[in-house]
């Protein structure tokens, strides 16, 4: 991590998110429509574009539109930051600014580590023998389980970075999720949702273990979210997080994960369809001073509304690639 990397006053900006790994190969880099995706999804779901998305939806030729909402709200944003930003409107800042010139460009990387705990894509975890791809992110009234298919940095002007997964999403449907009678959740990872809809905020998702089902076999994986103890803000403690070559604690990798065209082929056999999710984004946290036992949660939620790279054993197999 730069040791004077400036700081910037937004929510979504985390200095505790550090990327690892050379960057990944054209094949993963982002097209002008996925970036386009990614930085709309970055606007409605930021705490500080609240303001100025409500108004949007008030506006008379919107009327709650969403969809015209969707299609329209980013070139808004852009003029009205530009428009006022001499007027001393308190909900405007230089850092909204920032973002709504859009970024500049899109790096992918294969890992990432997030205040102590390390994320790696599913393409590199399949080649080790632990496994660090599982994501969990939390929704309304639903949580949503995948795996981890590239890190997304987003460099906006004067180097604000915006951290994103790019995840491919199991299907959340009753048919693809069973809980047993101790309260195992298995997840059918031959399923896949929510593909216009990949991207979640690096700082708001779980890492998960998946396990073989024995009893139902196949595809079927038993879901394990990961608790780590005794992870504590950088900040916090006045020192700096171990680069991301210091793995956290790590299981055993969970084999038989279909990957993305047995997934599809699947997907069509049963006649699904892509859905968007409905997503609840959580900062992840941990306060060093608060007492933690098994059975506790430790982890301190801020709600929000609506990757300097290193190299590991197997990096030599990746190219360097900037779109």
């Amino acid at each position: 991590m730069e040791e004077h990397a400036p700081r910037f006053n937004l929510s979504i900006v985390s200095s505790d998110v550090e990327v690892g790994g050379a960057r990944l190969s054209a094949e993963y880099a982002l097209s002008d429509e996925e970036i386009a995706i990614a930085h709309w999804w970055v606007l409605i779901n930021c705490e500080e574009v609240k303001y100025w998305k409500e108004l949007h939806l008030s506006f008379p030729e919107v009327d709650g539109d969403l969809e015209y909402h969707n299609m329209t709200f980013a070139n808004y944003f852009r003029t009205w930051m530009d428009m006022i930003k001499s007027d001393d409107n308190p909900n405007w800042s230089h850092e909204l600014l920032l973002l709504a010139m859009q970024p500049q460009r899109a790096r992918v990387y294969p890992t990432c580590t997030v205040n102590g705990v390390k994320f790696v894509s599913e393409e590199r975890d399949s080649r080790r023998r632990t496994q660090n791809s599982g994501v969990m992110a939390k929704g309304h009234g639903l949580d949503y389980y995948g795996v981890l298919h590239s890190v997304v940095e987003l460099v906006y002007a004067e180097g604000m970075k915006v951290h994103l997964f790019k995840c491919r999403w199991f299907d959340t449907g009753a048919q693809s999720m069973k809980m047993d009678q101790y309260g195992n959740l298995s997840v059918n990872t031959a399923t896949s949702a929510y593909e216009d809809d990949p991207f979640v905020f690096a700082t708001s998702v779980k890492q998960v273990f998946y396990l073989d089902d024995l009893a139902r076999g196949d595809a079927w994986k038993i879901a394990n979210i990961v608790h780590p103890q005794n992870i504590y803000r950088a900040a916090t403690l006045g020192v700096t997080i171990p680069g991301p070559e210091a793995d956290a604690y790590q299981e055993p990798n969970a084999v038989g994960i279909h990957d993305v065209a047995t997934v599809r082929e699947n997907n069509v056999k049963h006649g699904r369809v892509l859905r968007i999710r409905d997503e609840d984004s959580t900062f992840i946290d941990v306060d060093p001073n608060e007492e933690t036992d098994d059975d506790s949660d430790d982890e301190l939620r801020h709600r929000l509304p609506d990757i300097n790279s290193d190299t590991e054993e197997d990096s030599s197999d990746d190219s360097d690639y900037e779109p």
